[in-house]
């Protein structure tokens, strides 16, 4: 078992990933490029399919913060339907899930409403687009250059990192909207990597229905009643007070209201709800050391244990497999199911296979030390 402190420098280190990420995303932003939407798949690109399993529609976003972004920023994505595309092996970005979304077009002096869209479609002269989503908005464009309002699940990506890895997670850092599972496969989709396929379940009116006194059996190994897993969500932390009455895909888990059937808002980080210092591990919070996990990020981290909860999140959030040709990832939304906690069991402390569990903290260090050389932070 490793030294107390040898533990601490390497926790410290594998939660500046996601912290290097963030500020990479805001600097890298408006210098990334996105080809041609006519540009083939080629073989060095990586592929990615986005599966709606929703029972609603949602408009998918994609930003690219390094490297060849795909040739398209958003779209509209049918329940059941999915759509494919493509990165270059050196892309850096994040994909989430608009939910809820009205778009139309107006009078481009008077924003008067002409018509409704959905996608595929022209902006005549004097008109102008118009509209916005509940969820993961990026303002009234369909085609997204800025990342999602929170509250929103994101899955994020870094192609070919250190030793030609591709990294990934879930992030649930900006909150929580959909349900999410990441698949990682190589060379076609009937090639999954099961073992490094992180899923979070978050609701149970998004993913699996159960009734009032069922119980729902997770991966951590504990047994959630059918209110615990929907009331997980800090009440001060919900997008809305209340939804009754209104049309939207979150219905509100009122507790006088059992016809509800289990729903609620979308759940707002403790960064995202508070902006304060701590809560966004910023300013004299801005180490491990003095930015500790708050309410919100111990109950997300307890029912959906492979997804980042807050900027120093554990080690047990980042997912990594060859950065390789031919090698493709899925993301699902709402996928059912429930919560993985792979690297726990993998390279938790109950780990059968120490060693090698504590080489790759070791490696994934020197991955942490070497963006900040190189990024000159």
């Amino acid at each position: 078992m490793a030294p107390k402190s040898t533990t601490l420098t390497t926790l410290l280190c594998l939660a500046a990933i996601h912290v290097c990420n963030v500020i990479q995303y805001v600097l890298a932003a408006q210098t990334a490029t996105t080809p041609d939407f006519k540009i083939p798949p080629i073989s060095d690109n990586r592929t990615i399919s986005i599966v709606n399993n929703c029972s609603f529609p949602v408009y998918p976003a994609v930003l690219t913060t390094n490297g060849t972004g795909p040739y398209t920023t958003g779209f509209y994505l049918p329940s059941k339907q999915s759509r494919n595309i493509w990165v270059g092996w050196d892309w850096s970005g994040r994909l989430w899930a608009r939910t809820n979304c009205t778009f139309y077009l107006a009078n481009a002096t008077t924003s008067v409403k002409i018509r409704d869209v959905v996608d595929n479609f022209t902006i005549p002269d004097g008109q102008k687009l118009a509209g916005n989503c509940l969820t993961g908005d990026c303002g009234p464009a369909i085609q997204c250059q800025l990342s999602g309002l929170a509250p929103t699940t994101l899955a994020e990506f870094t192609m070919t990192g250190w030793m030609k890895q591709t990294f990934f997670d879930i992030s649930l850092v900006d909150g929580y909207d959909l349900d999410m599972k990441i698949t990682p496969f190589h060379d076609s989709p009937e090639k999954p990597r099961v073992n490094n396929t992180p899923i979070c379940v978050a609701s149970t009116t998004l993913s699996s229905p159960l009734s009032g006194t069922d119980l729902y059996q997770n991966t951590l190994n504990e047994s959630f009643t059918f209110n615990t897993i929907h009331r997980w969500c800090p009440r001060q932390n919900l997008l809305f007070d209340s939804q009754k009455g209104k049309q939207s895909v979150f219905p509100y888990p009122d507790d006088n209201d059992p016809t509800i059937g289990g729903g609620w808002t979308p759940c707002l980080s403790a960064c995202a709800y508070t902006q304060s210092e701590w809560d966004c591990c910023t300013g004299k919070h801005d180490k491990a050391e003095t930015c500790g996990p708050n309410l919100y990020s111990k109950r997300a981290k307890q029912v959906c244990g492979d997804a980042y909860s807050y900027a120093y999140d554990d080690y047990l959030s980042t997912f990594a497999v060859p950065s390789v040709k031919g090698e493709g990832f899925e993301v699902m939304f709402c996928p059912g199911g429930v919560s993985t906690n792979i690297l726990k069991t993998v390279l938790g402390s109950g780990s059968s296979n120490g060693l090698e569990c504590w080489g790759r903290w070791l490696w994934l260090s020197v991955i942490v030390i070497l963006g900040l050389l190189v990024s000159g932070l």
